[in-house]
Formats: structure tokens, C-alpha cells, sequence
């Protein structure tokens, strides 16, 4: 039996507990969910969101090369963190889930994320 998120929650996200929200852990709809459900879901998210796989050729040397073909959307953008500013920087750090102190001064945040990125 196919399992479906609630029609009004999308994103929510399958457990042995019910639906629940994606970003609170907040239980949306209770009740249990077998195991091979929730595996059989995912797989099948998992089918109808990832392009093939073909389409990606990663070669790991020094550097990550991304082959990505037909996807010409896909930008790729080195971090300049000398040009931004604090605010930027903080955004940057937590965008990459970087634990920083905002008290802290620009050229302490710009040093942590230098550490933690590269």
C-alpha cells in the first residue's frame, strides 16, 4: 500500500510516529507507519526528484570536477569572503550550517568560515 503526505503538507516526511512537518518535527498526522512503507516512500521520492544518475560524472582528484549535462541552470559560484560584508558572512555561515558567534567581529567570522569551508 502506497503511503501519500497530507494533501495540505506535501514535504512532510514519513515516521514510525505518523507525518511529520519537515522543518518543526511537529507530529502533522499521527499514526504508525511500517518500516517497508516509509522505505518503499522514499525510494520512490527519491526516483521521481533525482535525475539520473548518468547524468552526473564526479572525478575526485585535487579538485571536484562536476560534468552536468543538458544543465545549463546549474551555476557555480566561488565565495568571496573578503568582498562581503559582516551580515553577508553570517548569512554565508549559516546558509553552510556553520556555528558562529554574530557578536563576533568580521574578521573573526570571515577567519572561522575560512577554517570550517576550505
Amino acid at each position: 500500500m502506497a503511503i501519500k503526505p497530507p494533501s495540505w503538507c506535501k514535504d512532510a516526511i514519513p515516521t514510525s510516529k505518523g507525518w511529520v512537518h519537515p522543518r518543526t518535527g511537529e507530529v502533522l498526522v499521527g499514526g504508525s507507519i511500517t518500516q517497508k512503507n516509509i522505505d518503499e516512500y522514499f525510494g520512490k521520492v527519491a526516483e521521481e526528484t533525482l535525475p539520473p544518475a548518468e547524468e552526473f560524472v564526479i572525478q575526485v582528484d585535487e579538485k571536484i570536477d562536476w560534468d552536468v549535462h543538458g544543465h545549463d541552470d546549474i551555476e557555480v559560484h566561488e565565495l568571496d569572503l573578503d568582498s562581503m560584508t559582516k551580515a553577508e558572512l553570517i548569512e554565508t555561515a549559516e546558509d553552510w550550517e556553520v556555528d558562529i558567534d554574530t557578536k563576533a567581529t568580521k574578521a573573526e567570522i570571515k577567519a572561522q568560515l575560512e577554517e570550517e569551508l576550505f
